[in-house]
């Protein structure tokens, strides 16, 4: 199995938006660490889309969802994120958590946010938003 050192935050032509795979349990440093090259290849690129898969990613701690609360998601406005496809996990507790750390997202920073069972439907969704 891939780790998340091995699947980089890269930049997708194709959609232009920067796509991210998360692959099980994360530490709050780890998860940190990727969301913040995100956000740097959002900006460096300034890029409005975003792709992460998080199918085989295993439930965030609350410090980390608190992070992405307070911290990722004013950044991600600041820097011009618009529109974010999620390729959701089959397991409960990973999608309890992602809709935890993404709850306010669409009411207090304007992003667009959807979810998908596949990384095509994402990514039709991400080209159709130009």
């Amino acid at each position: 199995m891939k780790t998340n050192e091995e699947l980089p935050v890269v930049y997708d032509m194709s959609t232009n938006a920067v796509i991210c795979t998360f692959i099980g349990y994360l530490s709050p440093d780890e998860f940190k660490s990727i969301g913040n090259k995100q956000l740097e290849v959002i900006e460096t690129k300034k890029l409005k889309k975003a792709l992460n898969d998080i199918k085989k990613m295993k439930v965030l701690k609350p410090e980390v969802q608190e992070w992405v609360n307070t911290v990722w998601f004013p950044k991600a406005q600041k820097v011009g994120l618009k529109y974010f496809a999620f390729v959701v996990p089959d397991d409960i507790f990973g999608k309890l958590s992602m809709e935890g750390a993404n709850k306010n997202a669409t009411n207090e920073f304007g992003i667009e946010i959807q979810y998908f069972n596949s990384i095509q439907n994402a990514k039709g969704w991400l080209i159709s938003k130009n």
